[in-house]
């Protein structure tokens, strides 16, 4: 399955992967051949490829109709529609009824590293990752001045907004010039790293998206540190 929100799905019936990124028309249509947009060369993006066990795709293919993918190039064989039905659904070109505005899935990895799985349909639902991981969040996202959401700090948890954002070398900028959409944890101890496909932005608040986190040191760090700035409430 290939769609321009939840990104590149593949599996069989013993393991697979999802792809999830932020990249603006990527990747291209299979028989268009392999490419990267030039935007993806300008503008800062992110990638994360995890592999599941096939046990872990029905979880998945429930999240899909929170995010409303618009797919492109999709078969799910008859052998595996039982098992992830949603995903057929959508293959077909149907819409899946959802009874919520909004979903979490824990996932595990096939080297058994936890992820959580959040999904949000096209109603708005500012705060809800923060509050449910308990911690206050540091969120990179396309500032666009028009359009930008504020740091939110009227729940429990904050969000705040990074505005600037650097890179080993170093390389220095603004979060206007960087499309990446990423979340850490505010406190250290808490370790979590978010990756997703939307922006803290009004105009895409009825969109369908999510975010993949898990508390995988290593991501931790090195997004953390990358930090440079943000805007308090």
């Amino acid at each position: 399955m290939v769609s321009r929100l939840t990104g590149v799905l593949m599996f069989d019936q013993s393991q697979g992967f999802w792809l999830t990124h932020s990249v603006p028309h990527f990747p291209p249509f299979p028989e268009r051949n392999y490419s990267y947009p030039s935007t993806g060369k300008y503008y800062g993006q992110t990638l994360l490829c995890i592999t599941y066990n096939y046990t872990q795709f029905p979880q998945i293919s429930l999240q899909l109709a929170y995010l409303n993918p618009r797919m492109y190039n999709c078969s799910v064989p008859m052998a595996f529609r039982p098992d992830i039905a949603v995903m057929a659904q959508i293959c077909d070109g149907k819409t899946p009824a959802i009874k919520n505005r909004r979903s979490l899935q824990k996932l595990e990895s096939v080297r058994g590293q936890t992820f959580f799985s959040f999904a949000k349909s096209h109603n708005y639902v500012d705060g809800w990752v923060a509050q449910a991981l308990g911690t206050d969040l540091l969120v990179e996202s396309w500032l666009h001045q028009a359009h930008r959401l504020p740091s939110n700090c009227s729940l429990p948890r904050h969000v705040m907004n990074i505005d600037r954002v650097c890179l080993p070398g170093p390389q220095m900028f603004s979060s206007y010039e960087d499309h990446s959409k990423w979340c850490v944890s505010y406190a250290f101890k808490d370790q979590w790293t978010c990756l997703g496909d939307l922006n803290r932005d009004s105009g895409q608040a009825g969109r369908g998206g999510g975010l993949i986190c898990s508390q995988n040191p290593v991501l931790y760090k090195a997004f953390r540190q990358a930090m440079a700035g943000y805007k308090h409430c």
